[in-house]
């Protein structure tokens, strides 16, 4: 793995201060990683927060999305459940959900490693601290290739598509260091030919020219 200097926190709190400051209801980052700490459970970041160190263009999202090792979930949904008994809980397949009521908006998403590419974030994630609390995100590579899943999941809705697409476009064209040969294995456990089609979408980023996925 290649080593980059990045001031990790400083983005993922400017990330998590931005979804505080723009979304009513949002559940701080803080204090989620604070509750996963306390409880004794082992998760890596994902989504906007965990992208932030590497497009360097932290952004506001509705969410906390965070990847709970399997033997964690259990541990890390009581956690939730216990400090904050008002939000709904949906327990889904490959995630477990907390929504306000009121809107029904996701606000805590616990994602569970079931696929290929999740089984590994564990062991292709690098440690940051957050104001004290220990962490960790996704590396640079295995950081776009959840990416690269999301923008051809299947059940994800065109809007969301769009802003993944966003954001590995960021994630590319910031980081030229990008080892294009581990990011095509890791994107071959997405899909068979996966590696192949990740190759083409880099391209076109560097190049200027509209992802099409």
């Amino acid at each position: 793995m290649v080593e980059r200097t990045v001031d990790f926190a400083r983005d993922i709190l400017a990330s998590a201060t931005l979804s505080v400051q723009q979304k009513k209801g949002m559940i701080p980052l803080r204090d989620v990683v604070a509750l996963l700490d306390d409880a004794g459970v082992e998760f890596v970041l994902a989504g906007a927060h965990a992208i932030a160190p590497w497009t360097g263009k932290p952004r506001a999202t509705v969410d906390v999305d965070v990847v709970v090792a399997t033997r964690s979930h259990k541990k890390a949904v009581r956690a939730i459940q216990a400090a904050h008994p008002e939000l709904i809980v949906r327990d889904l397949e490959v995630v477990t959900r907390f929504l306000v009521p009121e809107t029904r908006q996701a606000v805590i998403d616990l994602m569970k490693p079931r696929d290929a590419l999740l089984k590994t974030v564990f062991r292709n994630s690098v440690p940051v601290d957050l104001e004290g609390r220990p962490a960790r995100i996704p590396d640079l590579e295995t950081a776009v290739a959840m990416k690269f899943a999301a923008m051809v999941g299947q059940n994800r809705s065109h809007p969301d598509k769009l802003q993944d697409a966003a954001d590995f476009a960021r994630l590319v064209d910031s980081n030229p260091d990008l080892d294009e040969d581990r990011l095509s294995d890791l994107c071959e456990l997405v899909f068979r030919g996966g590696g192949n089609e990740i190759g083409g979408l880099v391209t076109a980023v560097r190049e200027g020219r509209p992802l099409v996925f």
